[in-house]
């Protein structure tokens, strides 16, 4: 089985946070790059499910240089290959042009990416993917298991405590929940062993895409504010007849 894991590479440590001069996007001081929550949930599933089964793991990523990194940790947990896109996006839309383009050119009978980025709070790249490439999918897995005839069997939440049993054709993709499996810890040996191996690395220019396929369709940020002041809290003082009838003055005033 040849599985593709999407990894998102995230801000690790942020401080100084605060919104750009253009009133349209954040500004922000990280000191390194994480990877995306959800999505190493996916990778330890893809480690599982080659245990299991065998095959092979790709780890792919789109960013920057420093994005790799989180590669790096993929390689260590148990991964085969990985590829890095050279581009940059947070349009899910415009993610899954790319990272689709890109799976064209790589093997894959399952990819797997996180229901949810933390970063953005989007959840709508993977199924993005999985409409440009024409391939069944679900989203928030919690389960998956390889059928004797070659076939997916998953569980996906519903919300209210309800699931639901599905069976997925291959090649599938799976949005998996975070939980889906316990994430393991990586020795720093093993991390810097990883650090050797090689990583592939595709522009836009090698998927056939222009510059363009990165710029957000159909709509636009009009704002970006920090959240706004709507209450206060006051502590009174005194003694317990003076709290108290601070305390009613108060509420006459709400009322």
């Amino acid at each position: 089985m040849k599985i593709i894991v999407c990894c998102k590479a995230v801000p690790g440590v942020v401080h100084e946070a605060k919104v750009a001069s253009d009133g349209k996007s954040l500004q922000y001081q990280g000191e390194f790059f994480s990877m995306n929550e959800c999505d190493e949930a996916a990778l330890e599933e893809a480690v599982a499910l080659k245990r299991a089964h065998g095959g092979e793991i790709t780890v792919v990523t789109m960013g920057p240089l420093a994005a790799q990194e989180i590669l790096y940790l993929g390689l260590s947990k148990g991964a085969d290959r990985a590829v890095r896109i050279d581009a940059q996006t947070q349009d899910s839309q415009c993610a899954g042009v790319v990272l689709a383009a890109a799976f064209k050119k790589l093997e894959y009978d399952v990819v797997l990416s996180g229901a949810q980025s933390r970063d953005t709070l989007s959840g709508q790249a993977g199924i993005a993917v999985a409409v440009r490439l024409g391939i069944p999918f679900a989203y928030a897995v919690v389960e998956i298991q390889l059928t004797s005839g070659g076939a997916l069997r998953v569980r996906k939440e519903l919300g209210g405590g309800r699931y639901a049993d599905m069976e997925l054709s291959l090649p599938a993709l799976l949005c998996v929940q975070t939980g889906i499996r316990p994430l393991t810890y990586v020795p720093p040996a093993r991390t810097m062993r990883a650090r050797q191996q090689p990583v592939r690395s595709f522009s836009l220019a090698d998927l056939g895409l222009e510059a363009d396929a990165l710029i957000p369709r159909g709509y636009r940020i009009l704002d970006v504010f920090p959240p706004e002041r709507t209450s206060r809290v006051e502590f009174f003082s005194g003694n317990p007849q003076e709290v108290a009838a601070n305390l009613l003055a108060r509420i006459k005033e709400a009322r």
